[in-house]
């Protein structure tokens, strides 16, 4: 198959314009063959079909290097979004749709918005019986659609309640004492065992081609210092696979890594031998200068989300100061996206312009390129997803992933001068509905805005149908015991912010 675009995105790999006009590339079963002028690969290869109309953008899919994978967003089951602690109060109890149905309603989501690749992270429970079925069905629901899949499973072995939840505990009213001892008196060890048989059992079943299997435990902070110990040893056993973390979100996970270990987070991690070439940090707004150097040092990565932290107030991260000290950084929706339906395309814009720097210098203006934020969403998401130099870019001998983008509206409603930089272009105009056909793979799995694996109306309907069950009688009741802990909560944590420098090393309104 022959795919040619007006413009063709190849490789940001330079942080420059790679764009080839009038260009097309050939596709040979799932792999990149070559690319090159349309008309002379035309005359070279008549037999090939042609995708495309040659006015479209041809880009390499898009990847969300992060997502917990609700299918419905927050706003849609209801549940309104704060800081993350309060927030989590709230995420305990939020509506579920069955795992499959998830599933493939986040892949529908993310497939009509450009993205070709997306790495879910599981948040399981600890001793959940049901963790390794329900992850099975949602890897299952997810290969259906034909999306690429990156897939952690996660859980917290401690702290499950509350981080430092047994000192927690003391803070509470007997009558709430009893009532959440059993959420906090787990079995740690016994966490870690159920959770590393149910890995070892989806890694032998659904790690592929299409599909990688990798460690999520949920927090640092929820994690037990043998939990992360073992993670490390079984994920360097593995050729290294990823280990995703979520870490230094919030001021009081900052204040937490303090007060337990005196110092970072990251320092302690470093500590446990996990700061490594397979390490990847979610968020990571709260990293000192002396965090972004020794992430840098020993090449671990990060993944950015930009519109979660600023919709769950948590910041802004130095992406700027990460990158210039030569991290891999990747952008991650997080299923909390701006607007609410996981567009890649607004995603790199509000990164784009949330890291260009306010300053006084009219000489020195810091600021990400147009060619530097695409990155985020294309080649640098390959290794936080497990698709390390397969994807993320459009070069011979790499996996056929790729989008076409309808450049109507772009470029032609009404016009655009000649001379535009189309990186810039992209970022400035594009948008997720603008997509016309996704390719992963070498298969075309939507083409002219059509999915080509799945009934849309069908999973639509279903949907509907689990949502009118409404929730639980169970989910009803624990939202009541959150709502009535929510004062204690709130009083525990803002305790700890009362004497901790929390101000980052930068700032974005000033300039030192």
């Amino acid at each position: 198959m022959l795919v040619r675009g007006k413009y063709v995105l190849t490789d940001g790999a330079n942080g420059k314009s790679v764009f080839q006009e009038d260009a097309a590339v050939l596709i040979c079963q799932d792999t990149i063959r070559e690319i090159g002028p349309y008309e002379d690969l035309h005359r070279r290869y008549p037999q090939e079909d042609v995708a495309g109309d040659g006015t479209q953008i041809l880009m390499p899919g898009l990847i969300d290097a992060h997502t917990h994978g609700a299918g419905l967003s927050y706003v849609q089951r209801g549940v309104t979004l704060d800081y993350l602690e309060n927030a989590l109060l709230k995420f305990a109890t939020a509506f579920q749709l069955q795992p499959e149905t998830t599933a493939m309603l986040n892949a529908v989501r993310h497939i009509q918005n450009g993205c070709t690749t997306l790495h879910h992270n599981e948040s399981g429970a600890a001793l959940d019986p049901h963790l390794k079925e329900t992850c099975a069905r949602k890897i299952e629901g997810y290969q259906t659609t034909g999306i690429r899949l990156g897939f952690s499973p996660g859980v917290r072995n401690k702290n499950v309640l509350a981080y430092d939840d047994r000192e927690f505990l003391r803070t509470l009213p007997p009558d709430l004492r009893q009532e959440a001892e059993p959420m906090v008196y787990i079995d740690q060890e016994r966490a870690v065992d159920e959770y590393m048989e149910a890995f070892e059992d989806l890694y032998s079943k659904y790690n592929s081609a299409k599909t990688r299997i990798f460690f999520g435990p949920n927090w640092v902070q929820g994690s037990t210092d043998e939990f992360l110990r073992r993670v490390k040893e079984r994920a360097d056993q593995l050729h290294k696979i990823p280990i995703h973390l979520h870490c230094l979100q919030t001021p009081v996970q900052k204040a937490f890594g303090l007060r337990k270990y005196g110092k970072s987070l990251v320092g302690h991690l470093d500590d446990l031998g996990l700061v490594d070439s397979n390490l990847v940090l979610g968020h990571a707004v709260y990293l000192s200068e002396e965090d972004i150097a020794l992430l840098a040092e020993k090449d671990a990565f990060v993944t950015h989300h930009a519109s979660c932290n600023l919709i769950m107030r948590d910041g802004i991260a130095p992406v700027y100061y990460m990158l210039k000290a030569g991290m891999n950084v990747a952008m991650g929706m997080d299923e909390k996206g701006i607007n609410d339906d996981e567009d890649p395309f607004m995603e790199m814009r509000m990164i784009y312009f949330l890291h260009r720097h306010a300053g006084i210098s009219l000489t020195e203006c810091p600021a990400l390129s147009p060619y530097e934020v695409l990155r985020l969403a294309t080649v640098n998401g390959a290794r936080p997803t497990g698709f390390a130099g397969e994807i993320g870019a459009l070069r011979p001998g790499m996996k056929a992933d790729m989008i076409l983008v309808n450049t109507q509206e772009i470029l032609n409603a009404p016009c655009m001068l000649p001379g535009f930089d189309m990186g810039e272009v992209v970022l400035r105009r594009g948008l997720g509905r603008y997509t016309d056909t996704v390719i992963v793979g070498g298969e075309k799995i939507m083409e002219h805005r059509k999915l080509l694996k799945i009934d849309l109306e069908a999973l639509y309907q279903e949907v509907r149908e689990q949502v009118s069950h409404g929730r639980t009688q169970a989910q009803l009741d624990r939202e009541a015991f959150l709502e009535r802990i929510r004062p204690y909560y709130q009083a525990w944590y803002n305790s700890w912010l009362e004497n901790v420098e929390l101000d980052p090393f930068y700032h974005f309104n000033s300039r030192n």
